[in-house]
């Protein structure tokens, strides 16, 4: 199945072993936020501690994250990016 029609799903396991599908890119990471974006263009954000980017597969879209998670966010990329260049960097 093509990426592009591939649904974006995110399973979690006990806060430490996270599985997501329908991711297009990978926009930065750290050990306290990995951010990415997903196949619809959505902005997506996972935050905790001692993170690490286990896979990552451009071609399907999976990615395997271990680490604790203390939080997903998701965001408009394009309102989140007009923030950035008004100077408002909150949200």
């Amino acid at each position: 199945m093509d990426m592009e029609q591939k649904a974006h799903a995110i399973s979690l396991c006990e806060r430490r072993a996270l599985v997501l599908t329908g991711i297009r890119s990978i926009e930065g990471f750290d050990e306290e936020n990995i951010i990415m974006k997903t196949a619809d263009d959505d902005g997506l954000s996972v935050q905790g501690k001692e993170l690490h980017v286990d896979k990552f597969d451009a071609d399907t879209g999976d990615m395997a994250v271990s680490g604790v998670v203390e939080a997903i966010v998701y965001y408009d990329v394009k309102k989140r990016r007009d923030r950035w260049r008004s100077g408002r960097k909150n949200g």
